[in-house]
């Protein structure tokens, strides 16, 4: 049995032997062929692999059941998540909502999806998917190509928005062309219906009722002037003037107006202290800073009603920016409609920003507000809670040191004399009051109604006219020509100088060319005598 058990024993130690040796003989033989196929596979691998790193978009591949297998560096930084993160996961996990395909309007060639980024931020992607199919045709998955569209629509949008914003500065600037168009115009119209007011007002006896309507044609008329010289200023045409000011006044005058456009449903609250502090201001911009507003707060109430407080008082202290403790004259309008969204708030003085729907708005009214203000020296304010109302507080610096003009009582007398006057307008109405009044104080009246005309009768007789009153703009020769053929002649003449509107024009260059006065239209009768009597004296002396 030993000898049995060892002879086994040995049987089975040779038996491995020989099959050791045919196992290393077999990879002994197949050895260098399968380290080569082992060496090729691998350099397959890292090229694929580099391949797919160094893919600018996202490359997400998902198993035929939608299930995340690989994915590239470009889309974990996209999406912000670590390879292990992403593998194992449906790709559902990539997508907001459905997922599903669609044509964007800024995109139309192409596919999109909305894409959901791991901290939840949204995002709009380009996407193009491609299944993957083995020798048989079996479907093992699917291949898709993802590129962020964010920054592309950015710039679309913002290149549309300037697009827009051009051409409402292309509107603007043609509206301010057609101010200046119609205003010379305008003014000759509201020069005649001033100018005849004023006739018929100082033809009228003391005491007669009838001076009342007029003075009311001439209030009216002087609003009209203040606006077309509103338009110009905002055209960047002319100047606007300011004066010392009670704000209350035209606060009260705001309420008025209000009351008659604003229907029921919306209550106006009015709450402006008495005070006898004045500011520096112009007023038809500071009309248009509070009606602005005011149409702003009716717009947030106007849907469900509410309430618009207009206030006014008497402040002391260190406003931002000023750091200056001073008095302030601090206009409030507040309402309890809609307020402002946080995102928005700070983009409200924006020119061209809106929140309004398409025929509300051009978004140039808070932009014209803050510009005024500022032009005023004063500062703006907003506060506002959404759902429950808006406050904007508008502060002006009080004038101290300074006397309140006192306004020249309608009644005051007119002085006039004997001299030769030539006055040069091609309106007939204009020139016909003009005509009829200055020989109401006792002047001798030449009329001409164009430039051609005025040199003439000037060259037959240069001596013959004491001032000459000439239109800027006219048929054939300009006032300001007219003026320095004159002058070149008569360097002494006096001469004056009325324009409903001339962008090439300035009081500057007017004095420098040797014209007395440069007045614009409508002109004042009242005003117009004493100018004349001045350059009248000052030829004298």
């Amino acid at each position: 049995m030993t000898n049995h058990s060892a002879s086994g024993d040995s049987w089975d130690d040779l038996k491995d032997a020989i099959v050791g040796l045919g196992e290393r003989s077999v990879r002994k033989s197949y050895y260098p062929e399968l380290r080569t196929k082992i060496r090729d596979l691998d350099e397959q691998r890292i090229f694929f692999r580099s391949t797919l790193n160094s893919i600018p978009d996202g490359v997400v591949v998902m198993d035929a059941d939608g299930v995340i297998k690989q994915a590239n560096p470009a889309l974990c930084t996209m999406f912000g998540y670590t390879p292990e993160e992403l593998v194992g996961q449906p790709q559902t996990i990539l997508y907001e909502r459905d997922g599903e395909k669609f044509r964007h309007a800024d995109f139309p060639t192409d596919w999109s999806r909305r894409f959901l980024r791991k901290d939840g931020a949204a995002f709009l992607g380009e996407t193009m998917e491609n299944e993957i199919y083995d020798h048989e045709g079996k479907l093992l998955g699917t291949l898709e190509l993802i590129r962020d569209r964010t920054d592309q629509l950015f710039e679309i949008r913002r290149q549309r928005q300037l697009e827009e914003q051009l051409r409402q500065s292309q509107k603007m600037a043609a509206i301010g062309t057609l101010a200046g168009g119609i205003a010379h115009d305008f003014n000759n119209l509201l020069a005649a219906i001033l100018g005849y007011a004023e006739l018929a007002l100082l033809k009228l006896p003391p005491g007669v009722a009838l001076q009342r309507e007029i003075r009311q044609i001439l209030k009216a008329g002087g609003k009209a002037s203040e606006l077309v010289n509103q338009i110009l200023a905002f055209s960047r045409k002319e100047t606007t003037k300011r004066i010392l000011l009670q704000p209350g006044v035209l606060l009260k005058e705001v309420i008025k107006l209000l009351r008659g456009t604003i229907p029921s449903t919306v209550t106006i609250q009015e709450q402006i202290a008495v005070t006898d502090r004045v500011i520096l201001a112009n007023p038809t911009q500071l009309h248009q800073v509070v009606m602005n507003l005011c149409t702003n707060a009716f717009h947030a109430v106007e849907d469900n009603g509410g309430e618009i407080a207009l206030a006014m008082e008497i402040v002391r202290k260190a406003i931002p920016a000023s750091q200056e403790e001073r008095e302030w004259i601090k206009i409030s309008v507040i309402d309890n409609g809609c307020g402002i969204d946080p995102a928005n708030i700070d983009r409200i003085f924006e020119p061209y920003f809106t929140t309004k729907p398409s025929g509300k708005g051009t978004g140039m009214g808070l932009a014209v507000v803050h510009g005024i203000v500022e032009n005023h020296e004063g500062r703006i304010f907003v506060e506002s809670v959404k759902g429950e109302g808006t406050t904007i507080n508008v502060f002006f610096p009080v004038v101290t040191g300074i006397e309140t003009p006192q306004i020249q009582p309608e009644s005051q007398s007119l002085v006039g004399g004997s001299e030769s006057i030539l006055v040069v307008d091609d309106e007939q109405m204009v020139a016909d009051y003009l005509k009829s009044f200055l020989e109401q104080l006792g002047y001798t009246i030449t009329v001409c109604n164009d430039g051609n005309a005025a040199l003439l009768a000037f060259e037959r007789n240069p001596q013959g006219f004491d001032v000459v009153i000439t239109d800027q703009t006219m048929p054939g020769k300009t006032g300001f020509e007219i003026a320095r053929t004159m002058l070149a002649v008569r360097p002494e003449l006096p001469i004056i100088l009325c324009s409903g509107y001339s962008s090439a024009l300035s009081p500057e260059r007017v004095t420098k060319a040797g014209i007395r006065e440069f007045m614009m239209k409508p002109v004042s009768l009242h005003d117009l005598a004493p100018v004349i009597r001045s350059v009248l004296q000052e030829e004298a002396s």
